[in-house]
């Protein structure tokens, strides 16, 4: 049976104050009112910092393994395998597109991994790269390239025969740049990294990216960044990352955030303009922020927008031990905080939308939730 908790909601902002109103316990942990978790789904994955759900099927990859949930039932989730393969670090943005799924090793040895997913219940091997790993993998063009965090461009035409090219991504921009993590591919021909500026490349043609615009510069690390409806919303998303709590493990004004950007005019070479950055305050369970007593908080990680976000909306931002929040960005781009989920003893490393209300809030280390969003949207 699902069980419905918490009580009265209010807005939190790191200057403010204004607390959301106390949260309630149930069986998987404290919600504001307007969150519902359903049910938990534990799996032998161990360390799992991402997932990617393509159709009907979601794929959570870890350290050690990685596993395949049927999830066409978003309220029940059926895991059809897992796959172990070792110890290989981080494959923390798996990639794919349900016929072949991607895995770079950064450590201990460098490669990439190339998996033939067509038969969920037996995953196949069918290529390794090796000296190709960096951090993340992201596909382009339905997974025919691959661009990596750092600059690799790989040619994955023929899945079963990678080919890195001489030429990388970073050679492409000719602007000064930081702290890359990953690239998003926000629309068709359109790649955005997460780095310092955010820069956005013209990719129809992979192997020889332009730069289109960039962002003003941010000032810290960016782990992830999105831009709603293929590239074609006022705003731009991005979260940043840190790693090591305060000394009194208490959040401050350098903690990772959750960041909106103004995109108008970068079609002209206007830069990406910084509206708003959300950071995460520390407070107790009651009001959604518990103070931070580990490396893993004080920061956000992945996120996910609601599919109908345009122009403001909701997104689910994860927060490591501070749970997963649902964050709204106005009309005007300001970020308000409007629900939570934080789960008893674990760390929120993703988010994903199932449904227009169900999000799948995936933990690192004990599986994942199944929350139902009866907020606003």
């Amino acid at each position: 049976m699902r069980k419905i908790v918490g009580i009265a909601l209010g807005l939190v902002t790191m200057l403010a104050g204004s607390p959301l109103a106390g949260a309630g316990p149930s069986a998987g942990g404290y919600s504001s009112d307007n969150i519902e978790w359903i049910t938990h789904v534990p799996f032998n994955v161990g360390t799992a910092s991402g997932a990617k759900i393509i159709g009907k099927h979601m794929y959570v990859t870890s350290w050690h393994n990685f596993s395949i949930f049927d999830v066409s039932d978003p309220l029940d989730p059926q895991e059809l395998s897992t796959t172990p393969f070792g110890f290989k670090f981080e494959n923390e943005d798996v990639d794919g597109n349900n016929k072949i799924l991607i895995f770079s090793e950064e450590l201990p040895d460098p490669s990439l991994h190339i998996w033939d997913v067509e038969d969920k219940s037996n995953p196949v091997e069918i290529a390794v790269l090796d000296g190709a790993g960096q951090h993340t993998m992201s596909c382009l063009q339905d997974c025919k390239w691959l661009y990596g965090s750092d600059g690799f461009i790989i040619d994955l035409r023929k899945p079963a025969t990678p080919v890195k090219l001489d030429q990388t991504w970073t050679d492409a921009v000719g602007v000064p740049f930081s702290s890359p993590h990953d690239v998003n591919e926000v629309g068709p021909g359109l790649v955005l990294t997460s780095s310092d500026p955010l820069l956005l490349l013209d990719t129809r043609n992979p192997a020889t990216p332009k730069l289109l615009a960039t962002s003003e510069p941010n000032g810290e690390f960016i782990h992830s960044s999105k831009w709603p409806r293929a590239a074609k919303d006022r705003f731009a998303l991005s979260t940043g990352e840190t790693w090591i709590p305060a000394a009194d493990a208490r959040c401050d004004a350098t903690s990772g955030g959750f960041t909106t950007w103004d995109t108008t005019g970068w079609q002209k070479g206007k830069a990406f303009k910084k509206i708003d950055t959300f950071r995460p305050p520390s407070g107790t369970y009651q009001d959604g922020w518990p103070p931070s007593g580990n490396t893993f908080g004080c920061s956000t990680h992945w996120f996910e927008h609601h599919p109908d976000f345009r122009n403001g909306g909701i997104a689910a931002v994860t927060f490591f031990n501070q749970g997963t929040h649902f964050m709204r960005v106005s009309s005007k781009g300001k970020i308000s905080d409007e629900g939570f989920f934080i789960p008893h003893a674990g760390n929120a490393a993703a988010a994903e939308w199932l449904t227009k209300r169900i999000v799948y809030s995936i933990d690192l280390q004990r599986g994942f939730d199944v929350l139902e969003y009866n907020g606003k949207l």
